[in-house]
């Protein structure tokens, strides 16, 4: 088992083997799952993010409109270029977006 292996030749040495998967410089290392459940994490943090922006948005829209383009959506944005065959997971952020964020800011 390359696992074991890989243990093996790097014990003792400070290099840490993962099993599954590691984040690394924003993007997911790892099996079809480990990546899977960081999006889906991720998705669920950036729908909070949202429903708070939303908020904002109901009293500040351009303050909201801002954070959203200077900052909130590049996070996603990077995840869904660098993690493939996970888009279907984005479903519930779109929803947000279009159910929340959008009516906030636009009225």
């Amino acid at each position: 088992d390359c696992l074991r292996l890989a243990g093996r030749v790097f014990g003792g040495s400070g290099v840490r083997v993962a099993g599954e998967g590691e984040r690394h410089l924003g993007a997911v290392l790892g099996t079809e799952e480990f990546g899977r459940g960081y999006v889906e994490d991720g998705v669920t943090e950036w729908v909070g993010d949202v429903e708070q922006l939303s908020g904002v948005g109901k009293v500040d829209p351009q303050a909201a409109y801002a954070a959203f383009t200077g900052a909130l959506c590049h996070g996603w944005t990077f995840v869904r270029r660098t993690v493939p065959g996970v888009s279907e997971l984005f479903g519930p952020l779109g929803c947000a977006l279009r159910h929340g964020f959008l009516p906030a800011v636009v009225g």
